[in-house]
Order: C-alpha cells, then sequence, then structure tokens
C-alpha cells in the first residue's frame, strides 16, 4: 500500500531579500519550496538555498493573497493542539504573520485597509487542521477516499476553507497555463505544502458512562460558499448554494487509546481500526446535520433598521436552483429530513411559506429535468419526473416545528 502523502507537520522559513524558501528538517530529501520575490514566481530546488537573513520555524502555509499593491504569504505561526481522533491530531490556528513579497513596505490607504481586514478575520475567525486527518470531510466520506492521495485532493472543496488562497500552489502543483500560453508540467512536490484548514468549531473530549470510556467530538464545517455574514447574504444562488451553510459532525469514538494530547501520530499512516486493547476493535459512531439559508432567492434590504426589510422572489424562479442544491445534499448524504425552523408568523412568515411551496413544487412537477449532473445511482436526485419521483423524492422529507 503506498504511503499517504501528508502535508509536512515541521517547515522551516528561510527569509531573504530575493526570496522567501520553505524546507522539511524532517524529510531532508524533499525538495525546496520557493517564492521569488517580488513577481512571487513559485519553483521547486534541490538542497537548501543560501544567503537567508533569517530562518524561523512555522506550522504551516495557510495561502498566499494578491492585494490591491502587494502579494502576501500567510503563514501560520502558532497552533495549539486540540486533541486527538483515531490517533491523529488536531490543531487550532492561533497565530499567523503576513510575508509582503516586496522587501519595501507599500504606504496605501486602501492596501493598509484590505490587509486590517483580511488580518483581522484570520485572527478571529476559529480555524483548524490536522497533518494527517482530513478534517474538510465526515468520517463516512473519509472512509470511502484513497488514503494514498494527497490529503488536500482529497478535501472536500465546500470546506477547505482556504482553497482560494492555496490556488497558487494547487495551480503549481497540478501544472497549468500561464497568461502567455506556455503550459507547465505538474509539481507534486509541492503537495506536502498544501495544508487544508477549516472554519467553525471543533472540541474533542474524553467521556465515560458507567464503565465504558470513549472520545467525543463535535465538528461544525463551514462552506466556503457564500460564508455570510447574516442580514448581508441569505437564500440561494444559481449554483444551489445556501448562504451560511454548516455542516456539523457528532462523533463517538470507542475503544480509542490515542486520545491524548502527548506525541504525535502525523507521519504513521491511518490507523489500521484496532484497538489496542486486544479483542476491542476501534468503533467510530457519526452523526451529521447541516444547515443553511433557505434555499430560495429572498434577501433583507439594510436601511439601518433593527430588522431589514425582506425581498422574496417568486417560488418559480427558485426551482431550478433549488434542484441543484438538494441534488448535492442527496449526493453527499442520501437521506435528507427537512426541518423549517422559520418562524411561522411574522416578518419571516413569507420565507416559511416560500420554503415549503418550493419543497412541494419539487415533490409534485412532473418531467422537470436538469442536464447538469447526470446520476450514477438513484441517490442523485437531479431529475423530477413523473414515473420515478416517488421513488427518488423518497429521500427528502419534510418537517416543520
Amino acid at each position: 500500500m503506498a504511503r499517504p502523502i501528508l502535508p509536512f507537520k515541521d517547515i522551516n522559513l528561510h527569509s531573504s531579500p530575493s526570496h522567501y524558501a520553505f524546507t522539511s528538517p524532517s524529510t531532508p530529501n524533499a525538495p525546496t519550496l520557493v517564492v521569488d520575490r517580488p513577481n512571487g514566481d513559485l519553483r521547486l530546488n534541490d538542497g537548501i538555498l543560501l544567503g537567508s537573513k533569517r530562518v524561523s520555524s512555522i506550522a504551516g502555509i495557510l495561502g498566499i493573497i494578491k492585494l490591491k499593491l502587494d502579494k502576501y504569504i500567510i503563514i501560520i505561526t502558532k497552533a495549539q493542539p486540540m486533541g486527538r481522533l483515531q490517533g491523529h491530531m488536531v490543531y487550532k490556528v492561533v497565530a499567523t504573520e503576513f510575508l509582503p513579497l516586496r522587501e519595501r513596505p507599500l504606504h496605501d490607504k486602501d492596501e493598509d485597509t484590505y490587509l486590517a481586514l483580511l488580518k483581522d478575520l484570520i485572527r478571529t475567525g476559529p480555524m483548524y487542521f490536522s497533518y494527517s486527518l482530513d478534517l474538510t470531510n465526515s468520517f463516512k466520506r473519509q472512509s470511502q477516499s484513497d488514503p494514498s492521495t494527497p490529503l488536500w485532493k482529497r478535501a472536500d472543496d465546500r470546506f477547505f476553507w482556504n482553497r482560494f488562497i492555496q490556488s497558487d500552489l494547487i495551480d503549481f502543483s497540478v501544472g497549468t497555463s500561464d497568461t502567455t500560453g506556455t503550459r507547465y508540467s505538474p509539481q507534486p512536490g509541492v503537495d506536502p505544502y498544501i495544508l487544508p484548514v477549516i472554519f467553525g468549531m471543533l472540541r474533542i473530549t474524553p467521556a465515560r458512562v458507567k464503565n465504558t470510556s470513549f472520545t467525543f467530538a463535535l465538528i461544525t464545517r463551514r462552506s466556503r460558499h457564500r460564508g455570510g455574514t447574516r442580514y448581508f447574504s441569505r437564500g440561494i444562488d444559481e449554483n444551489g448554494n445556501v448562504s451560511n451553510y454548516n455542516e456539523t459532525e457528532q462523533i463517538v469514538i470507542l475503544n480509542d487509546t490515542t486520545g491524548g494530547l502527548t506525541g504525535f501520530a502525523g507521519g504513521q499512516g491511518l490507523p489500521s481500526g484496532k484497538s489496542e486493547q486486544p479483542g476491542r476493535d476501534l468503533q467510530v459512531f457519526s452523526f451529521v446535520q447541516t444547515r443553511g439559508s433557505v434555499p430560495v432567492f429572498w434577501s433583507e434590504v439594510n436601511n439601518l433598521k433593527y430588522t431589514p426589510k425582506l425581498q422574496v422572489r417568486s417560488v418559480e424562479t427558485s426551482i431550478e436552483a433549488a434542484q441543484k442544491h438538494f441534488a448535492q445534499q442527496i449526493q453527499y448524504y442520501g437521506e435528507n429530513y427537512l426541518v423549517n425552523l422559520v418562524n411561522q408568523k411574522g416578518r419571516e412568515e413569507r420565507v416559511k411559506k416560500a420554503y415549503e411551496q418550493l419543497v412541494r413544487a419539487l415533490v409534485s412537477s412532473p418531467g422537470e429535468t436538469s442536464e447538469q449532473d447526470q446520476p450514477r445511482t438513484e441517490e442523485k436526485v437531479h431529475i423530477v419526473e413523473s414515473e420515478r419521483r416517488k421513488d427518488l423524492l423518497d429521500r427528502i422529507h419534510y418537517i416543520y416545528f
């Protein structure tokens, strides 16, 4: 079995006026990732580059972003261990640093504003990662993925929070064409420098019921598509993405003897599924819920009032987008139970009624077809057809309370 390609758990940063270089001291044969200054060109180099002014140890590369005047490498300078899941340590991002590609800082009002806003978002946003466990995927999806694939390629695109700012490294890895049309060959040597991060909430707690010890974990993954904030982002878009979408997974792990904070399991590969206690197999129980804005086209007009004015478009305009949304839901989760928590009365009543009308339309409309994703299995409900409608939509259950 091929050894998993995992992110480096230890990276040294070498800074100089001409470049930033990243190396892994625990993997001396790994290539050095070089980011040239000030143009930001990426390359891999065999061996350490000389001439560095300073060398520092970092927890990982969060990403690279271009603002108005300069490009910045965002590095994770401090990470806090949160606990273990199946022997894999999970960390919270505690501190970051922005490395400008220009040697001399530029003083521009807009640049300073954008940089301050971005730093504030990263400073206050709860972000988590693991060097050896795919936090973007539920335990069920993890069990269905190929462990020999690089960790970032296994990541769920919805919850790979730093996917956009990892674009430079990802494009460099897979090989892309530049503005001149020149095609670059893939560079898989950069894969261990790509670290997927989730945005949300994570807690890992050892617990005991009578004589049974277990690990209880709660993970909320926030989608990077239409992430909010509330009032400014509501409803659904043409691609079926709803605002403020989250996946919450409750996890119970039995017979897991590797739940402490000490040590590191990142370089050991994936657990075998066996407990260290003879005769007791590792058992994982997972329950998943998702939530998001009501999947119709609606918005709130910000008019400086405590309760902004609601605008709800006709249900007919939302059907195609909602079909894409529920097709994806069933593709990922199978059976879906829809719980409507919108207020029955007051200003939200229009949203509630639109949601109910939408679900009735999806269940009852004959012969409506979307060609976006042809189904491989019955779990992909992208078609609402009269002769198959009952079987397909048995996977959507509407509940109101």
